[in-house]
């Protein structure tokens, strides 16, 4: 599948060839980063992993499966990944295609292993999760990653305002960040619109809603 077999690296029990002298690069975006991978570079498939194991990872934990069970399902995707990435028809919706194989490798493993017979309830059409469900998973999966690339203060002050589970107050953020409270609105706004941009280039708004 992948050109250029000078040497492999290890990925999931299986030897993925990789180019010789391959460097580090920044991958805005996942048909760069597929193509990439296609190329043999180490780095992508490291990147591919990273902006994409969190996401896959979630998906049985939210099934209830073991830690266990949720490595096996992480593994099985990610090796279906290596074996299918160049037969992706749309390269952008590459986080689209991994949460349905994700989906299906979680009813796959769920019901050889009889331990989740309620993945019968919980997962109504084996071939894709719902539509609305998808859009929901790459949402927050895009906002996570573009939080990442924002990094710095501002990656800190909005995770703490939206994603903290605990809703710390102003007066609780203020102090964690070493910052006065009437600082937190303006430097909210600032941070909202650079964030805004870096979803833009990920491609998470439409032409209607960007």
């Amino acid at each position: 599948m992948i050109a250029g077999e000078a040497s492999s690296a290890l990925y999931f029990g299986v030897a993925v060839p990789v180019a010789e002298g391959a460097i580090e690069a920044v991958y805005t975006s996942d048909p760069a980063l597929i193509q990439a991978c296609l190329n043999a570079e180490k780095a992508a498939w490291d990147t591919l992993v990273e902006r994409y194991g969190r996401l896959v990872y979630s998906i049985p934990h939210r099934y209830g499966f073991s830690a266990d069970d949720a490595d096996d399902v992480f593994q099985n995707v990610f090796l279906l990944a290596y074996r299918s990435l160049d037969k992706l028809k749309d390269q952008a919706r590459l986080s689209s295609w991994l949460i349905t194989t994700t989906h299906r490798e979680c009813w796959r493993i769920g019901k050889r292993r009889g331990q989740h017979t309620e993945l019968d309830a919980k997962i109504d059409d084996v071939a894709a999760p719902d539509d609305d469900q998808v859009l929901v998973w790459e949402r927050q999966h895009l906002v996570r990653q573009g939080l990442m690339i924002l990094g710095g203060k501002c990656e800190q002050l909005l995770s703490l305002m939206f994603l903290d589970p605990e809703k710390p107050s102003y007066a609780t953020i203020a102090e964690r960040l070493g910052t006065k409270i009437g600082s937190i609105g303006p430097t909210r706004a600032r941070c909202f619109e650079k964030l805004q941009r870096i979803l833009q280039k990920l491609g998470a708004f439409s032409e209607e809603e960007a």
